[in-house]
């Protein structure tokens, strides 16, 4: 039996949406291809070894969270270069996405060093983003659904991105692009928690992820995740 380890970072800091169901959706997926899975959870101060996994996750979080993590991201910085480097999956939610650029630029002019791992720089916002988001993608022909609160924009975006905007907010008010996809690393400022609300989005990913091992992939749909998608969209987005 195949065996795959994720380490989830700041599961205890970077949770505000309940991005934990991020990780049950993952380990539920991969179980149904009889893969075994293995998850560790990391905090502020704990001793990484990269080396070891084979996707790496970290959610969203208030103002004080993020800052937490962000100091302390920085010590595995190298390493965070390497993972991303190597084509290891990397999966960022919600304000998460603030740490993988160039920097943060706070509200009091502070420029903020995150890991520079993307070229786009994030910026705090005196206003709030927040509402359903709708979005579509070239990947898939269902569409994307979530969450936003947050109070922070990406500018000078070079990579590739995610999702179009059907409805909602993009890297800025009225962008129509959202979210990164840059070699194995996806970022997406949905909350949600995302692969929960999102059955044939996580099936994607899935399938991508295990061609990256060489594992091989058959369909898998959840009935009861397609049910509470076709409800959520049918209920939050006036379909």
């Amino acid at each position: 039996m195949e065996t795959i380890r994720i380490a989830h970072f700041y599961y205890d800091l970077m949770n505000l949406y309940g991005e934990h169901g991020n990780i049950l959706a993952l380990t539920h997926h991969l179980e149904e291809h009889k893969i075994h899975v293995i998850t560790h959870y990391y905090s502020v101060d704990d001793e990484v070894d990269f080396s070891k996994y084979d996707f790496l996750y970290i959610g969203s979080g208030n103002k004080e969270a993020f800052e937490l993590a962000r100091e302390d991201i920085l010590k595995h910085k190298k390493e965070w270069k390497k993972a991303y480097q190597n084509n290891t999956f990397i999966l960022a939610t919600g304000n998460a996405i603030d740490l993988f650029g160039k920097c943060f630029h706070t509200l009091e002019d502070e420029e903020k060093e995150t890991l520079g791992l993307l070229s786009y720089e994030s910026w705090e916002t005196d206003f709030r983003i927040v509402g359903e988001q709708n979005y579509t993608s070239s990947f898939l022909s269902e569409e994307v659904i979530g969450f936003q609160n947050r109070s922070s924009v990406l500018k000078f975006v070079k990579e590739p991105h995610l999702f179009e905007v059907k409805e909602g907010t993009g890297y800025v008010p009225k962008a129509i692009d959202e979210g990164i996809h840059q070699k194995n690393f996806y970022g997406t400022y949905l909350l949600g928690p995302l692969l929960i609300r999102n059955p044939y989005f996580t099936e994607y990913l899935i399938q991508e992820f295990l061609k990256s091992k060489n594992i091989s992939y058959h369909e898998y749909r959840d009935n009861a995740e397609i049910k509470a998608y076709q409800e959520y969209k049918k209920n939050l987005l006036h379909e």
